[in-house]
């Protein structure tokens, strides 16, 4: 069946390139820190905090492997000194680019399978929920 042959490139992709995700929290940071950043607003510590991920103490020993593998890069606020901004390296920004491309792609197949009609059908919910996640913890102006 062609999606499980996608489904398979897929981890395989995960496995080379996305070995530094080893927690479902170094899921959810980078993927809310990206999508904070997509949004040309990069994500504050006191943010992340507010999105529940796990608690602060989780938080900062996830996020501080994350800055030292260089996945995640700490910066002072332009505007407010105080504020710490967190963004994706851009070579991370690149694999997920990568990532993203495999994720819509459509599966190979003979046109039988309803699931190559269109995008992968699991990707949806998933880019659904993390945009949720991310607009609930704070409005962005």
């Amino acid at each position: 069946m062609p999606i499980f042959e996608h489904l398979e490139q897929l981890r395989a992709f995960e496995r080379r390139h996305l070995r530094f995700l080893q927690t479902l929290e170094d899921h959810d940071m980078v993927k809310a820190i990206g999508l904070y950043q997509a949004r040309g607003k990069p994500l504050t510590l006191k943010q992340l905090s507010g999105l529940e991920i796990g608690s602060m103490a989780t938080l900062q020993r996830r996020l501080a492997r994350l800055k030292r593998l260089g996945v995640v890069v700490q910066r002072r606020s332009e505007v407010d000194r105080r504020n710490v901004e967190l963004e994706l390296g851009s070579r991370i920004q690149r694999m997920f680019q990568r990532y993203s491309a495999l994720l819509v792609a459509k599966p190979a197949g003979n046109g039988a399978d309803p699931s190559a009609d269109g995008p992968i059908p699991f990707a949806e919910p998933v880019l659904r929920s993390l945009r949720e996640r991310a607009g609930a913890a704070k409005p962005m102006k």
